[in-house]
């Protein structure tokens, strides 16, 4: 899918009234409590609606949110104007080399083709400090709810978007150059439709 094709895609979502979240996702919040470092530089890389970079804020750390789409972008300006903001699609992007203590991409990773996910990690590994945390999520391949199909989402809201679903195998190989990689799972579904999962696999690891 071309560039601008995907950029029109995410800024459609970003402009719709429930694309507005604010209330950051539980298991990042245990994720945060229990990182060996505290306070830093942290990029929310895919920030979305913002709401991991107002949390990332609130816990004091210095924050940077990075989207593809400027209507994200936007949101965020909307209700917090000290969160440094930068726009850009493909890696690589612009950071300096060791810029960062923490990053968090949450929900990001599997909206790309490998071969940019092997662009991006790269990315992560060469902004992160030495001993920097990269944490995130990468759909599940036992994830039913998105119906992928060709690698296309198929649910109206994200329709024709790229996606890809990975086994825990894809995920170790993904963070193989870090070190002291964590991994979890979460599954959920949706209200009122028992018979499909939502399927996330929640990484932490160390540069």
């Amino acid at each position: 899918m071309s560039k601008e094709k995907t950029s029109e895609i995410w800024n459609t979502h970003y402009s719709r009234e429930k694309s507005k979240l604010t209330f950051p996702d539980e298991n990042l919040v245990r994720v945060l409590s229990k990182l060996p470092i505290q306070s830093g530089k942290a990029l929310d890389f895919g920030a979305g609606s913002g709401r991991h970079s107002y949390l990332l804020k609130s816990r004091g750390w210095e924050v940077t949110a990075l989207d593809y789409a400027e209507k994200s972008l936007d949101q965020i300006k909307e209700i917090d104007k000290e969160i440094h903001l930068v726009h850009s699609t493909n890696p690589p992007y612009p950071f300096s080399d060791n810029e960062f203590d923490l990053i968090v991409n949450w929900g990001v990773l599997h909206y790309n083709s490998h071969e940019n996910i092997l662009k991006i990690i790269s990315e992560f590994k060469r902004i992160l400090k030495p001993n920097g945390i990269v944490t995130g999520t990468l759909r599940s391949d036992s994830d039913t709810h998105l119906s992928v199909k060709n690698g296309k989402i198929q649910i109206e809201d994200l329709k024709s978007a790229d996606v890809s679903l990975f086994s825990l195998e894809d995920l170790k190989e993904y963070f193989k150059d870090f070190k002291n990689l964590q991994i979890g799972y979460m599954e959920r579904t949706p209200i009122g439709n028992l018979e499909q999962r939502i399927c996330h696999w929640i990484y932490m690891a160390e540069k």
